[in-house]
């Protein structure tokens, strides 16, 4: 990021493990409990993640870190567990010179945040919990989670690409290839695995009934990770607490969507009215990704049978799967779809027919 680099700092648990973290800005403090990968530097090395960093950081002293068996934390030697967790988050704010915050936490990092409020009401000024849950066990059944990591410790570079596209199904190619590198640098097969198996575990429902700091529930309403309904759940059972949803389908908050949620945390954090956001999806935003595939080859002038050849499907499956790009696009043809696939940069303008 240029003139941005992150200067590392650590924090030392009881353990002796150590926890990188990152810190920027000036004024009251905001601070990030990190998702399920986690990378200091990293982070923030995509430019709509820069944008956001920029944004978070003018008003406030931003504070992230690396979780444990993470980007530049000490990555073994620790015990997994959600009281671990929690020492994590609160280690990095005595580190930090930090007594009260303002805390984000998103995806896994939601049942850390929100225990930490619950034990420390004295230590957090408001709350917000983006992209997660109360327990685990409701982001998936056990057997997704055991063929997901299965498929992580097996092949992690397929995995991290089958993540990619689950986690970002509107990103353009090169944000998939950034986001596929990143979690491959920001952690290695093994501790991923057990670090998804670790968030499956987790349950903080016993909790929220003690957290007294405002809270803000934010959920895409239509995120293909972490159902919604697993923020009706965790807003219901927090005192007091709000829910709001974007109108949107993905779980990380910084690379696509990155203007609406950044806007919602500076809003609630400021203790601003949370206006609604209605500015519409783009067309293809609810295409899956087996349709932005065969959108890819129409673009490249392949014919229906030379499509179903390519993907090993029927040429009937491609005729449906064809109908239901157009009327999604809203494309009277392929040179309306075409166009759409250069947009969303499927395809070069260069290579379309």
């Amino acid at each position: 990021m240029g003139g941005t680099a992150t200067v590392a700092r650590f924090a030392t648990l009881t353990d002796g493990s150590c926890v990188a973290y990152g810190s920027r800005g000036e004024g009251p403090a905001l601070v990030m409990v990190p998702g399920w990968l986690c990378h200091l530097e990293l982070n923030w090395s995509h430019p709509a993640a820069a944008s956001a960093l920029e944004k978070l950081s003018a008003a406030h002293r931003f504070v992230w870190y690396d979780r444990l068996g993470c980007g530049l934390s000490d990555r073994d030697g620790f015990e997994l567990s959600l009281d671990n967790d929690v020492e994590q988050l609160a280690s990095v704010l005595d580190a930090a010179g930090i007594q009260r915050a303002n805390l984000v936490g998103y995806s896994f990092g939601v049942p850390p945040a929100a225990r930490f409020a619950a034990r420390h009401p004295e230590r957090v000024d408001r709350l917000l919990l983006y992209s997660g849950f109360a327990r685990g066990q409701a982001m998936m059944p056990r057997d997704s989670l055991e063929a997901s990591t299965q498929l992580i410790r097996a092949d992690w570079d397929m995995a991290v690409r089958l993540l990619a596209t689950h986690m970002l199904p509107n990103a353009s190619s090169q944000d998939l290839r950034w986001f596929s590198r990143f979690q491959q640098v920001a952690a290695e097969p093994e501790m991923a695995a057990r670090l998804l198996e670790h968030t499956w575990a987790m349950d903080v429902r016993a909790d929220l009934a003690a957290i007294e700091a405002p809270t803000l529930v934010v959920h895409d309403r239509d995120d293909q990770v972490i159902p919604a309904s697993a923020a009706d759940e965790l807003a219901a059972a927090i005192p007091g607490a709000r829910r709001h949803l974007l109108d949107g389908n993905e779980h990380d908050p910084f690379l696509r969507d990155s203007g609406s949620i950044v806007e919602v945390i500076l809003d609630f954090v400021a203790g601003r009215p949370i206006a609604p956001r209605t500015t519409p999806e783009p067309p293809h935003a609810s295409l899956t990704p087996r349709e932005r595939e065969v959108l890819r080859h129409i673009a490249s002038g392949a014919t229906n049978e030379r499509i179903a050849a390519t993907l090993d499907i029927a040429t009937k499956t491609v005729e449906r799967h064809v109908t239901n790009v157009y009327r999604k696009l809203g494309a009277g043809g392929r040179a309306d779809a075409t166009r759409a696939a250069v947009a969303m940069e499927l395809v070069s303008a260069g290579s379309a027919p």
